[in-house]
């Protein structure tokens, strides 16, 4: 798994800074919303990068119970949408996101 990504919390999600071509940048905001569907599969928080929404998030616990979101990077300046996780660091306050090549979910 490669790091491309430093976060912290905030009141109603994450924000930081993602470094992974073609998107390197800070501010990068991961928003929980509001209403979230009654759809178990549907996601629970939405990627943001200044207005644009770049991406969607889902709630997992890996097997020794740590919880983390499972992150999708979809939007148009990539050829195929990009799968990340972001967990709590095992020292300090902050997250961090990694790349998973596959979709298939990394801890589980």
């Amino acid at each position: 798994m490669a790091h491309i990504g430093t976060f912290k919390a905030i009141s109603n999600g994450f924000e930081g800074e993602v470094f992974m071509p073609p998107l390197t940048t800070k501010g990068v905001r991961v928003v929980k919303l509001d209403n979230p569907s009654a759809n178990k599969k549907a996601p629970t928080h939405r990627i943001y990068m200044g207005r644009s929404e770049i991406g969607s998030a889902w709630p997992k616990t890996t097997e020794d119970d740590r919880d983390y979101l499972s992150l999708t990077f979809d939007f148009p300046g990539l050829v195929a949408p990009v799968y990340a996780i972001l967990i709590k660091d095992l020292e300090g306050d902050g997250y961090s996101a990694f790349w998973s090549r596959s979709k298939k979910p990394v801890f589980e």
